[in-house]
């Protein structure tokens, strides 16, 4: 293992819908440069929800992310 920071770093995220309906709750997730990654789940568990989050999509549907960090390639995404 190295030290070498990873290419996307999300810390304890909290996303929520319509300011009413939260779908993800301390969401952290650590992918190492160069490293092929799947996200998987069942309907429902947040998959879709966290790759908005990551490429900025939610305000499209009316999410938002109230609490936590997303890092890519060490600069924050929000």
């Amino acid at each position: 293992m190295t030290s070498e920071s990873p290419i996307l770093d999300i810390r304890n995220i909290e996303v929520v819908y319509n300011n009413t309906v939260q779908v993800l709750r301390g969401l952290s997730l650590s992918v190492p440069k160069g490293a092929v990654v799947a996200l998987l789940g069942s309907n429902g568990a947040g998959k879709s929800t966290t790759l908005k989050a990551i490429s900025r999509l939610l305000e499209l549907e009316k999410g938002e992310v109230k609490s936590g960090e997303i890092m890519f390639d060490g600069k924050a995404v929000r």
